[in-house]
């Protein structure tokens, strides 16, 4: 549990690096059709309150969750409103920061037999633990698009001293 809770958290350390990417590039999409930086990084977050207002309840309560899932269409379009709204670069990514390291906490707190405990979401069955997972595989398909974006303009986020 507290490995899942330590790579869920260690966003905040890529975050962090993330500061260092120029503001220019902030808002370009990453690729043709696709989101920016920006909008990227405050789908993460609103996907981090959605989870906490709406998901982990369920795990608390020991209950299946309701059949219809968030509004995704409206959550990624609120979230991409969000990135364009005029919040700096500096701005968002501490916002995010700060939910992430809150919900980190509060996972934290959870007992650990919540961690386990498996309960029905929709069609299957998931532990808290497996679904931390998810959200960690989620975090990490989106580094891996800025990453790529970021090489392409020529930034590495971590630079490797020999």
């Amino acid at each position: 549990m507290s490995e899942v809770i330590m790579k869920f958290s260690s966003l905040v350390n890529w975050l962090q690096e993330l500061k260092r990417m120029p503001e220019e590039y902030w808002l370009e999409p990453i690729q043709e059709g696709k989101w920016s930086t920006g909008e990227i990084i405050a789908h993460i977050k609103a996907w981090d309150v959605f989870v906490w207002d709406e998901r982990f309840s369920y795990f608390l309560k020991k209950s299946n969750t309701p059949p219809k899932l968030g509004d995704v269409e409206k959550i990624n379009k609120n979230a991409s409103y969000e990135a364009k709204s005029g919040i700096t670069k500096n701005a968002m990514i501490d916002e995010v920061i700060e939910c992430r390291l809150d919900l980190s906490r509060k996972l934290l707190e959870l007992p650990n037999a919540i961690w386990e405990e498996k309960i029905q979401m929709g069609d299957s069955w998931i532990t808290l633990c497996e679904y931390i997972k998810g959200m960690v595989g989620h975090d990490d398909h989106h580094k891996q698009q800025i990453e790529k974006f970021l090489l392409y303009k020529g930034i590495e986020l971590y630079k490797q001293e020999v």
